[in-house]
């Protein structure tokens, strides 16, 4: 075995022994995302629990007495009608009740109504504590519901009074059947769904992708400073190994350390995305035609390992200008953030969608292409892929290129950042 994997398994080993940084690179991913998703469903189910509802009915015609009506026969709700001589005193009864929701029926209901004139009810949601707001906004929509059947039905009979053989086809002249074509298929899916399902890849890529070049950055940057501010690093510069091959080995076993990394977030992200919802419709990305292939995972994950290789590169060049552990990590956050940074842009827009120069200057920054590459996996489109892959391939080679040179010289050892409070000393 060559000295280059004697030192790669060596660095391995040292990493994955540390139990904290396993624990919480690998393992809490995998066990607090899902958790955090949990705590989520949880929230959800408990707004889906019956729903208390107070009435205040001012209206003294028979449309009041039938809104009530469709109130106490809609599922999950529980009707309370207070008798109330204005608004304040049944929000102060409904408080009192610990109630949800208060529907206030107007004196003119009825009235309204009958001169085909526009009714309003007045829905209050009752917060008693400041908190997520969910049962609030699951009462508000129940009550909808009930309100918008009652006045369709109201809309029908009164269609249907005026002599129409069809009152549907008077209500809605015009019907919609939502579709979508997406990877050259048709599938029968509206697009608000279809957005929905990509928004929730577009949001967890970039985030993981940012955290793991942040993270591993400050690793590798971090190793170096420690190493050099114990005086260690001299020693093991002076090893009969080429400084390449340290080098290498300690880009790769970080890297490595990495890729597990990301992939236990893209686990634990799944479960979490998920709990909002996102896939509540039942619809999957292999329904939309969109699958992540054996092919196109493994091109995505060369596509990751090259770029922690390049940030973990990046890292240890500017680790070496560093006086401490503190300066190193202050060194590389001024670095390394800027570049994967704008990758977040492409959360909330398509970079062929925004105008060429913008384009190519994102595409030029390594950390963008993991962001843009995912939506080629999910679309089997390898070509882009492999144009990614021959472009990170050669920026990795110029990153470790110039960081063996530099752990080839002597200046490795005296290489740092004079800051202001240097200089006044």
């Amino acid at each position: 075995m060559s000295d280059f994997w004697v030192m790669a398994m060596k660095e391995l080993k040292n990493l994955f022994r540390d139990k904290k940084l396993v624990f919480g690179m690998v393992v809490v991913p995998l066990i607090l995302l899902p958790l955090m998703g949990q705590a989520v469903n949880i929230g959800m189910e408990q707004a889906q629990e019956e729903t208390h509802v107070t009435i205040a009915n001012f209206d003294e015609g028979p449309y009041g007495a039938l809104l009530i009506k469709s109130l106490q026969g809609a599922p999950n709700v529980t009707v309370t009608v207070v008798n109330a001589t204005s608004v304040d005193e049944a929000l102060r009864l409904a408080v009192r009740e610990k109630q949800n929701v208060l529907v206030v029926i107007p004196s003119d209901f009825t009235s309204k109504l009958r001169a085909n004139e526009t009714a309003t009810v007045e829905i209050y949601g009752i917060f008693t504590s400041i908190g997520p707001g969910m049962r609030e906004s699951v009462s508000e929509g129940r009550i909808n519901a009930v309100l918008e059947v009652m006045s369709e039905e109201i809309a029908r009979l009164k269609v249907k009074a005026l002599g129409a053989n069809n009152p549907d086809a008077v209500l809605h002249p015009i019907r919609t059947v939502s579709k979508s074509f997406i990877n050259g298929n048709v599938v029968d899916v509206p697009p608000t769904i279809v957005s929905s399902v990509i928004a929730s890849q577009a949001f967890t890529i970039p985030l993981i992708v940012f955290m793991m070049v942040m993270i591993t950055s400050q690793m590798a940057a971090g190793a170096i400073a420690s190493e050099k501010e114990n005086k260690t690093l001299e020693t093991l510069l002076t090893l009969p190994v080429p400084r390449t091959h340290i080098v290498g080995a300690k880009i790769f076993g970080t890297a490595m350390m990495g890729l597990v990394s990301a992939i236990a977030y893209m686990v634990g992200m799944k479960y979490y995305m998920g709990s909002f919802g996102l896939g509540s419709s039942g619809v999957s990305l292999e329904d939309l035609g969109l699958e992540v292939t054996p092919t196109g995972a493994f091109l995505f994950a060369l596509i990751v390992f090259l770029t922690i290789i390049i940030a973990l590169g990046l890292a240890m060049i500017v680790a070496t200008f560093a006086e401490d552990v503190q300066s190193a990590t202050t060194l590389v956050s001024a670095t390394i953030l800027p570049l994967a940074f704008p990758a977040f842009l492409l959360m909330y827009t398509d970079i062929n969608d925004l105008p060429l120069a913008v384009k190519y200057i994102l595409l030029a920054i390594p950390f963008t292409h993991p962001v843009v590459d995912y939506r080629y996996v999910l679309l089997s489109n390898y070509t882009p892929l492999l144009i990614s892959l021959a472009y990170l391939a050669v920026i990795a080679v110029v990153t470790l290129y110039a960081t063996a040179r530099l752990f080839s010289s002597e200046r490795i050892m005296t290489a740092q950042v004079s800051w202001g409070r240097k200089k006044r000393e």
